[in-house]
């Protein structure tokens, strides 16, 4: 009996024990995330009060827009070959991006004049990544100002969720998506240089 008593008491200092690591462990834990959130937190503030270099435009100005189809997959394809395929693609292509700044002047208005202002201080660089078998036009913006500094920058904008499928010719349907990708790229221009 004398050895279950000792035996008892090693056993409840080695519980008390483990409940003293568990607490230890869990209060680190806490203090982990707590760090983590103040850091997320602080971040997202500073993130939030930065003011963008495209909010000293002046309202109204005029920018230049420049697509550049070069570097993208259309369809699978590289441009060369797409326009090999689709015999139109060079006629048609000059549409596609006046759609798309349609589009982009749909959201902004007269805020920001958005078209084809070569003397213009400002200018709209849309690089093309991809236009998928839908038309969905994928792409990469930045608008930059006379000396190259860039005042805003966006990766990967598109037109959004594609139906399974859209009736039409390929550059019909690409025509129609450059309308939605260039509205929503208008949307996140206006809502940088609103400060939203």
């Amino acid at each position: 009996m004398h050895d279950n008593g000792i035996m008892t008491i090693f056993a409840l200092i080695n519980d008390k024990k483990k409940d003293n690591m568990r607490k230890k462990a869990i209060n680190y834990s806490r203090f982990i995330l707590l760090v983590l959130c103040c850091g997320i937190f602080t971040t997202a503030a500073a993130q939030g009060t930065e003011e963008s270099p495209l909010r000293n435009v002046k309202p109204g100005s005029r920018i230049n827009m420049v697509m550049d189809f070069s570097k993208a997959q259309i369809m699978g394809m590289s441009e060369t070959d797409f326009a090999d395929y689709e015999e139109d693609w060079y006629k048609d292509k000059p549409s596609i991006a006046s759609k798309y700044e349609k589009g982009i002047s749909s959201r902004l208005g007269k805020m920001l004049r958005v078209g084809a202002y070569p003397e213009a201080d400002y200018t709209l660089r849309v690089t093309v990544r991809m236009i998928t078998d839908t038309g969905n036009l994928y792409c990469d913006a930045a608008i930059v100002d006379g000396a190259g500094q860039v005042l805003f920058s966006v990766k990967n904008i598109s037109g959004g969720k594609e139906p399974p499928f859209l009736p039409g010719t390929k550059l019909a349907k690409m025509k129609v998506w450059a309308v939605i990708a260039g509205r929503a790229l208008g949307g996140v221009i206006k809502r940088t240089y609103v400060g939203e």
